[in-house]
């Protein structure tokens, strides 16, 4: 029953982050706001709403809190965790939806398990297992066919490309920069703080929007993407990792770019072919016996544990 609730969890934690990718689309399209700006209020808000979440029914929260702003270096780590892992990764991410849209935006994130396949393949000096190699050249086969069909199309503009590789590195850099602290800080702390210090990283340079003058289907969109697409995906994927093993977590955080996919051609009429092509990639690369490096994604960090 455990495995169940877990595995539900996950995906409904992994589907809730790719509704948001695909409620951002228009809000960015339409100029209602701006990638910084959706950044700003998805961090600012969520993180606030999780520390007080935690902080509220707790007791514990209060002692991380203590020992996070009295350690320079675990404070310095969540720091550069909430810059470069979470504030910079997903307004590159956002980015990428401006230049291009949701479902390719989200594509281009998941393949950070292929930058760091090469990335291991070329430190250790040796080829990937045959089928790792082949999921790759499968993954770049549907990128290909992507930037080629998007640029004829002018769908897709060369920012998309660089905005979504920097979001695919910054997978990686949300995966591995929070490790060392999870044996020290309860997990969901670690991430509030990284929040709220994300969005007044990206509050300094960003202009706050007039939520007054939005539509309301413009305003349910910005609450689904703050509430729904953040503080529940969040909740939902931290109580994920208590129940389910570390390989079916990683798993379920494949329905991500898979919801992506099906919720821009349910929401948006988007024929995504190629972006499929590279989910199933993915999931290949994920089975346990092929994989030849560490694979990172939203729900790596099987470690995690909400002290």
């Amino acid at each position: 029953m455990k495995r169940l609730v877990g595995t539900l969890c996950g995906i409904i934690s992994a589907a809730l982050f790719g509704l948001g990718g695909i409620l951002a689309q228009p809000l960015l399209s339409e100029q209602v706001l701006t990638p910084q700006q959706i950044v700003l209020l998805r961090l600012l808000i969520g993180g606030v709403m999780l520390l007080l979440y935690r902080n509220l029914f707790f007791k514990q929260a209060r002692k991380s809190t203590k020992k996070i702003w009295t350690h320079w270096r675990i404070l310095t780590r969540i720091m550069i965790y909430g810059i470069a892992g979470l504030c910079t990764a997903q307004i590159a991410f956002f980015s990428a939806i401006n230049y291009s849209n949701a479902a390719v935006a989200t594509v281009f994130q998941s393949t950070s398990p292929f930058i760091l396949l090469v990335f291991t393949a070329l430190k250790a000096k040796r080829l990937p297992s045959l089928l790792a190699g082949m999921s790759l050249i499968s993954a770049l086969m549907g990128i290909w066919l992507i930037v080629e069909s998007g640029f004829k199309t002018g769908l897709i503009k060369p920012e998309a490309i660089i905005f979504g590789l920097i979001a695919a590195i910054g997978v990686i850099l949300y995966t591995k920069l929070p490790v060392p602290l999870l044996n020290q800080i309860a997990a969901v702390d670690i991430l509030g703080w990284a929040l709220v210090i994300g969005g007044v990283i990206a509050l300094i340079h960003t202009p706050l929007p007039n939520l007054v003058r939005f539509s309301k289907t413009q305003l349910l969109a910005v609450l689904i993407i703050v509430i729904l697409a953040t503080v529940v995906a969040y909740d939902l994927y931290l109580e994920s990792l208590k129940l389910i093993d570390g390989f079916l977590a990683t798993m379920t955080g494949l329905f991500e770019p898979i919801s992506s996919v099906l919720f821009g051609m349910l929401f948006l009429h988007q024929i995504l072919v190629p972006q499929a092509l590279v989910v199933g990639a993915i999931m290949i690369l994920n089975l346990p016996h092929h994989i030849t490096a560490p694979v990172p994604s939203k729900t790596c960090q099987c470690t995690m544990s909400n002290q």
